[in-house]
């Protein structure tokens, strides 16, 4: 393998790995159709010298471009097939950190708590929230049922 290829992999595994699911699989996609219409573009190109035996012998000479085409192609697919089956055994990815979701459950208790009255819980609650994420803390603080419980801010 030349350097320059080397080069044209690294680049082209880079490039792969910054798309997201929706890219990958217009990526395989159209690696697939590139082999499929190379390989038919080979084929045809074999056929029609064939069919014209000595007086076209350039025609193969020049269909020796599809075998890299095709080459390419298929390269693209297999790659993309790959990343979107380690996508799919690794799972949902975590949307928030658990500080995120240790905030939301006392926000929801605080809410809970504020609905019944629970106004000494509320603001027990709230220091917490605000330490654990600033922006569960800004709904909290903003949500029309909790602040009946914490006065004006």
């Amino acid at each position: 393998m030349t350097a320059s290829c080397r080069a044209a992999c690294l680049v082209f595994a880079a490039s792969l790995a910054s798309c997201n699911a929706h890219q990958v699989r217009v990526a395989k996609r159209a690696g697939e159709v590139t082999a499929a219409v190379a390989l038919a573009g080979l084929l045809g190109t074999v056929l029609a010298a064939e069919a014209w035996r000595d007086e076209h012998k350039e025609l193969l000479e020049g269909g020796i471009a599809f075998v890299p085409i095709s080459l390419v192609g298929a390269g693209v697919y297999i790659a993309c097939d790959a990343m979107l089956d380690s996508a799919e055994h690794a799972g949902p990815p975590s949307e928030h950190t658990s500080s995120w979701n240790a905030a939301m459950d006392l926000a929801k208790e605080a809410k809970h708590a504020a609905r019944g009255g629970d106004c000494a819980e509320v603001q027990a609650i709230e220091p917490r929230v605000r330490e654990l994420d600033t922006d569960v803390y800004l709904r909290f603080a903003n949500d029309a049922v909790i602040r009946t419980c914490l006065g004006p801010h």
